[in-house]
């Protein structure tokens, strides 16, 4: 009887809170509506060939007044070589390595969903606190 009365007592509260509620959205949207509207007295409007072809004029012009840096006479060439003789590396041959058994075993492991879940919690049990994580 009192979970009924209190379901009762709390459907009754809300009730008066969502009033409240729907009656600060509505004067919200009435302030809004009240409130003057800027408008624009003229509207700008231009050809895109024409500011396409003053924007290239302007860079044209930038470019032209902008001189060019001095250049150093020692280049690349002047840059002396680390080694003073070659000395060639044998080619290194790798065979094809083989998986490891607790690979294989952690690709088997890892199809399962509760498999995953299981390495989830394993994971997080044994690594460090987050308190001390970086």
């Amino acid at each position: 009887m009192k979970g009924i009365t209190i379901i009762v007592i709390l459907s009754v509260v809300w009730s008066i809170v969502s009033a409240i509620i729907e009656k600060k959205k509505a004067a919200a949207k009435k302030a809004i509506s009240a409130s003057p509207q800027p408008t624009v007295a003229t509207e700008w409007s231009a050809d895109p060939v024409k500011v396409k072809i003053e924007s290239l004029q302007r860079r044209k012009k930038s470019k032209q007044a902008v001189p060019d840096p001095p250049r150093r006479s020692k280049g690349i060439d002047s840059i002396k070589p680390l080694h003073v003789e070659d000395y060639p590396l044998p080619p290194v041959s790798k065979s094809p390595r083989k998986a490891d058994a607790t690979s294989r075993q952690l690709a088997v492991m890892l199809k399962n969903k509760r498999n995953i879940r299981t390495a989830i919690v394993l994971s997080e049990i044994l690594s460090k606190p987050i308190a001390l994580r970086v």
